[in-house]
C-alpha cells in the first residue's frame, strides 16, 4: 500500500510539473546549447522539445532521486522539455559527468535555497528551462 502511495504522489507530481511546464511550451526546437546557462551544466544535443510524460522521462526520474554519491546527493529532478533536469547539492561537475553519462539526464545544477532555508526546486527548474529555452 505504502508503495502505491508513493508511485502515485510520483505521478502527481511528474503531471503537475508537466501541467505547469506546457503553460510555457513552444514548438521551438532550438538546440539547448545555443544559449548555455552559466548556472547549469546541458548534455549536448538536449533540445526544448522533450516529451515530459515520457516513460523514459519519468524511469530516469525514479532512478536518480535521492540519489547520493561520495561527492554529490540529487536533491531535485524532474522531467522537463529539456529532458529530465537534476538538481544537486555537492560537486556539480561529477554529478554532472555520472547523471549525463549513465543516466541520460539533461542539465545538472546545483541546488539553491530562497534565502530562508527553503529549497524550491520546482521554481528553481521552472527558472532554468527558460533561461535555456526562452
Amino acid at each position: 500500500m505504502d508503495r502505491r502511495r508513493r508511485s502515485g504522489a510520483r505521478l502527481a507530481a511528474v503531471v503537475v510539473v508537466g501541467c505547469v511546464a506546457l503553460g510555457g511550451c513552444s514548438s521551438d526546437s532550438k538546440d539547448a546549447q545555443e544559449r548555455p546557462s552559466p548556472t547549469a551544466h546541458t548534455a549536448k544535443g538536449v533540445s526544448c522539445d522533450q516529451d515530459e510524460t515520457s516513460l523514459d522521462a519519468k524511469n530516469i526520474i525514479e532512478e536518480v532521486g535521492g540519489l547520493v554519491s561520495d561527492d554529490y546527493v540529487v536533491k531535485f529532478s524532474e522531467s522537463t522539455r529539456l529532458g529530465v533536469v537534476a538538481l544537486v547539492d555537492g560537486d556539480t561537475d561529477k554529478a554532472y559527468d555520472e547523471l549525463t553519462g549513465t543516466y541520460h539526464v539533461a542539465v545538472v545544477a546545483k541546488i539553491k535555497s530562497d534565502g530562508t532555508g527553503k529549497v524550491t526546486g520546482f521554481q528553481q527548474i521552472r527558472d532554468l528551462v527558460a533561461s535555456i529555452c526562452e
